[in-house]
C-alpha cells in the first residue's frame, strides 16, 4: 500500500529578515548622495507589521522603496509580502506610503489555489486549513506539479511550501 504524502502551502514573512532587510537598507540610503538636502525616511514597526516610506520627492521615494525591495530579495523576501495601505501627502509637498506585511492566505486566495487544483484533474487532495492549505497525494511527482501549479498563479503572496510529510 502506497504512503500518503502531503505539503503545506503558506504565506509567512521571517520577520527577522525583514528587519536586517531595513537595517541595510538604512544604510545604503543614509550613504546615497542625490538624497542629500532631501527627506527620506524609512520607518519599520516590527509589532504592527507597517513600513512607512516618506520622501520629499516621488523619485527620492521610489529609489528608497526600490533599495528595500532588494535588500528584502537578497535576504529570500518576496515584495509581495508588501501591501500598500495608503498614500498621502507629507510636510513640505513630499509623499508617504503606508505598506503592512501580508501574513497568511485569505479563504479568497485558498479558494482560488484549491480551485485550480481540483481543475488539474490530478490525483491529490486540497483542503483549506485556517490560512493555508494542505494538499495531500500518493504520487511525489502529482504534488510537484501541483507546486509548479501554485508557482505559476499570479496570486500577489508571498508563496512557500512547508511541512513535507
Amino acid at each position: 500500500m502506497a504512503s500518503e504524502h502531503s505539503f503545506d502551502i503558506v504565506s509567512k514573512v521571517d520577520l527577522t529578515e525583514i528587519d536586517n532587510a531595513y537595517q541595510q537598507a538604512l544604510k545604503e540610503i543614509g550613504n546615497r548622495w542625490d538624497f542629500k538636502g532631501k527627506t527620506a525616511v524609512l520607518e519599520w514597526n516590527k509589532g504592527e507589521k507597517k513600513i512607512v516610506a516618506t520622501g520629499s520627492e516621488r523619485y527620492v521615494l521610489d529609489a528608497m522603496l526600490d533599495i528595500f525591495k532588494t535588500r528584502l530579495a537578497k535576504r529570500g523576501v518576496s515584495a509581495k509580502a508588501l501591501d500598500l495601505k495608503s498614500e498621502e501627502p507629507a510636510q513640505k509637498g513630499g509623499i508617504r506610503q503606508t505598506f503592512e506585511i501580508k501574513q497568511g492566505i485569505t479563504s479568497e486566495k485558498a479558494k482560488i489555489i484549491t480551485k485550480m487544483i481540483k481543475e488539474k484533474k490530478l490525483k491529490v487532495q486540497a483542503s483549506i486549513q485556517g490560512d493555508q492549505v494542505r494538499v495531500t497525494g500518493k504520487q511525489l511527482d502529482d504534488l510537484q506539479a501541483v507546486q509548479q501549479a501554485v508557482r505559476e498563479l499570479d496570486l500577489d503572496l508571498p508563496i512557500s511550501f512547508t511541512n513535507y510529510k
